[in-house]
Order: structure tokens, then sequence, then C-alpha cells
């Protein structure tokens, strides 16, 4: 279901625009509190914009209490768990705005963090895709590109060339989007922003971090917690880009080589947790992470052990 949402002009005449400059896209997931502090964090400074939620069938109340506290959002409910890429697809094809913003629903944005962006936009027109500083509640930096590239160097420039920035903001022309053909939807959760920042590059497309706009991004406290699921969600979306960029050979040798390493770290980190009776998460965690993932490889990778919800026959 989707409900319509008036937009405000570029220059406050709604008489001569109707379409806004951005379009906002957060995919939610039972995150209610998060996502609707990240509507919030949008819907309270006037500039150009839509605000669409698509949602993956939360359980949580999240479309029922974000239509009614927020009249003005185009929301889209999904009966299922499609992923974070068709999710954001979705989202994109309904959006009528010059830039689509790909924010987390555990995001927010500062007073100044939009006057930023804009500004960074008009003054090169030769961007494509953007992305900013992600920090913590506490201020502190996190790793906003991907790889490891050592941000603080470069924080006096305006702008500078990465290999993809982290997706939990990202600003993406609408043209550059569309001729991409969004994210790939055969990844479900993981791997969707590289993959996505590697073939806008491959296409021509200026991508480009900076230091000069921040927003926040509150990282689950829970992160320390093994969450096995996601952690064959990310290993299924790192062979779906192996069969992707790989020869059937190269393809393989890195399966044949991820079981291996899968049996040998099980076992050491076994090993330890036995050592340490079991007392030490940093290393009982890892086993049961290992122990996990060498039992899936075993089984032939079957569907169901991830994320994404298997289809019944």
């Amino acid at each position: 279901m989707i409900t319509s949402m008036p937009v405000m002009s570029r220059n406050n005449d709604p008489a001569t625009e109707t379409c806004p400059r951005f379009s906002f896209v957060i995919v939610s997931y039972n995150t209610l509190p998060l996502t609707r502090a990240a509507v919030v964090s949008i819907s309270k400074y006037a500039f150009s914009h839509e605000i669409i939620v698509v949602d993956n069938h939360s359980t949580d109340g999240t479309v029922a209490a974000l239509r009614k506290e927020f009249a003005d959002l185009k929301i889209i409910e999904f009966d299922e768990n499609r992923g974070i890429s068709v999710a954001s697809n979705a989202g994109a094809r309904i959006a009528s705005g010059d830039w689509i913003i790909w924010m987390n629903s555990d995001v927010e944005i500062f007073a100044e963090t939009m006057t930023a962006v804009d500004d960074l936009l008009r003054r090169h027109p030769e961007l494509d895709v953007l992305g900013g500083q992600l920090i913590n509640s506490d201020g502190s930096l996190q790793t906003s590109v991907l790889s490891n590239y050592h941000q603080v160097r470069d924080e006096q420039r305006e702008l500078v060339e990465v290999p993809g920035v982290v997706g939990a903001f990202t600003v993406v022309r609408r043209e550059t989007w569309e001729k991409l053909n969004g994210m790939d939807e055969g990844l479900f959760f993981y791997g969707e922003d590289s993959d996505f920042c590697n073939r806008a590059i491959a296409s021509g497309a200026t991508l480009r971090w900076s230091p000069r706009f921040r927003v926040m991004h509150h990282r689950s406290g829970s992160s320390k917690r093994v969450n096995l699921r996601s952690i064959v969600e990310n290993v299924e979306s790192d062979r779906y880009i192996w069969r992707k960029t790989m020869s059937e050979e190269e393809y393989r040798a890195n399966i044949r080589r991820s079981g291996y390493r899968y049996f040998f770290r099980t076992i050491w980190y076994f090993v330890l947790s036995v050592l340490t009776l079991f007392l030490l998460s940093a290393f009982s965690g890892r086993f049961r992470k290992y122990f996990y993932l060498f039992r899936w490889h075993l089984c032939g990778c079957p569907p169901g052990w991830g994320l994404r919800p298997v289809k019944k026959t």
C-alpha cells in the first residue's frame, strides 16, 4: 500500500515547481523507534524533499505507527521480507526527486547536513554518487568508505576519490540509479552498497566521499553478540558477487578455501574456548560462528540458514 506525500518546492513556490530535489528512501524491518527518529530528523528541516519508507513486513507495528503520525510519508508495505536491494529499488521507482538518498533506518541527519550536501552537489555538477562521514552518537568517527582508507588524513579536503562508500547514507543522481538499474536484487542484505559502487565506477560515474557533511549512524549495541543467520547471509552475498565476477574455476576454488577455513578456525577456536572454559566471548563466539558456517558448508549451503525467507513449494 502506498500513501502519497505533498512535496516542497525548491524555491518555496508550489506554482512554479512540483518535484522535490531530494528523495529519501528508507528501508525498515522491525526498527520502529529508529525509523521514526530517522523520519523526524528529516522532517523537521525545511528543504526540498520527500520521504519514502519501504517496510519489509515488520511485525512491530511500524507501518501503522508511521502512517498515523506522518500523513505526508510515501509508504510501501511488503507482505514479506524482500531484502534491502528489492526494497530500495521499489522506493526509488516511485521517487520523484533529482537525487535519491539511500538512508538506513538507523541514521539521523543534522541541521547542517543537507545544506552541505546541496552545496557540494551544486558546486560539483560532475558528481553522480556521494557519501559523507558517519559518526557514532558520542561523536566518534565510523568507517565510511569501503576500504582500509584512513579518512582522517584527508579531513581538510572537500571531496576524496574512494573505491566505494558505506551505504548507510548515499546520495545518488537519479539518472545514475536508472542507468545501473538500481541495486542488484540478488543481494538480500549485505554487499549491495559495494556492488552498486563498483558498477557505478565501472560505468564512468563520478563517485566521491566528503568529510564536509556528517550523519549519525546508530550501529546496533548488540553487535557484540554473534548473529549466526546474519553471518551466513554475509557469506551468501560474497558468494553471489564471486559468481558474478569470477570464472567457474576461480569460484569453486574460493568455495573450497572457504570450507577449509571454516574447518580449521572451528577447531582453533574450540581449543581456545576449552582452555578458557568458554568464559571469553571473543573465543566462544567465534567458535559458534565458524562451527555454524562449517555445518552449513557441509550440508551443501542450503537456503534458510541466512536471513532471507525460504519460499514454500
